[in-house]
């Protein structure tokens, strides 16, 4: 009986073991596209509703929110190259209006990024000064990257 028991006990401790191996085991490319395309596209939301929040606190001219929405804004915009570092052309699985050009013409890109950031960082040093021309100023930035990286 005892040998019964502990071969039982034996066999569902391995089994557990495997399902815990299997359970870590890596994504697949597919997944881990998916998963990046999800992290970017979280990002460029994030960013988007930092800018309309930018917007209504420039019209309001509330220079308190539009401080927290211009550091959001910045903060995302560290991240805009971070998050498409990996070439997800190849698995189309997930939506995304990301266009393939990216991937063809990454230095172009970085740099836009950089623009942004570096627009970011001049609109924000203006302070309450700043708050009439933010959306002028930092609209063409984004746009210059849309115009060329983002599909309709």
């Amino acid at each position: 009986m005892m040998k019964r028991i502990a071969l039982t006990g034996a066999v569902l401790l391995g089994a557990a073991l495997s399902f815990n191996a299997i359970a870590a085991a890596p994504p697949t490319p597919e997944e881990k596209a998916a998963a990046d395309i999800t992290d970017r596209q979280a990002v460029f939301k994030l960013l988007r509703l930092s800018n309309a929040a930018l917007g209504a606190a420039a019209r309001a001219n509330n220079a308190d929110a539009a401080k927290v929405a211009l550091d959001r804004m910045q903060m995302l915009a560290k991240m805009i190259p971070e998050v498409l570092t990996s070439d997800t052309r190849a698995f189309k699985a997930t939506k995304t209006r990301a266009s393939d050009t990216i991937w063809d013409n990454k230095a172009d890109f970085d740099k836009l990024a950089g623009d942004l950031q570096a627009t970011l960082k001049e609109v924000a040093d203006k302070g309450a000064a700043g708050l009439a021309s933010a959306a002028q100023t930092i609209g063409p930035k984004c746009g210059a990257c849309h115009d060329r990286f983002r599909l309709n």
